[in-house]
């Protein structure tokens, strides 16, 4: 089975850095999406807000960034053992700055 999730948002959100008992970077954002969208032929107004998580050195790099037009791709996994929510783990996330 595939999970790959790809969308442009901005970070509406940013979480305080923590670091995993292995010492390795991890940020939480919620992120706001807007777009239109076609559905049946009509025009549909798609908008959300997602939970995501960055692991690694680049959460370091998006602590400060509210507000910034993203990029975003990664995929989809439960939120924990006991939340079964998804939240976004992001593989690649690029600033958009056109």
């Amino acid at each position: 089975m595939d999970n790959a999730v790809r969308f442009g948002a901005r970070i509406k959100e940013a979480d305080t850095l923590r670091y995993t008992p292995a010492g390795i970077p991890v940020l939480g954002l919620v992120l706001e999406h807007e777009s239109w969208q076609l559905e049946a032929g009509e025009p549909y107004l798609a908008r959300f807000e997602m939970q995501a998580k960055i692991i690694g050195e680049q959460a370091k790099i998006w602590q400060n960034k509210v507000g910034s037009m993203v990029e975003v791709a990664g995929f989809l996994a439960a939120y924990s053992q006991k939340y079964r929510r998804p939240i976004l783990h992001i593989q690649t996330i690029d600033e958009n700055k056109g």
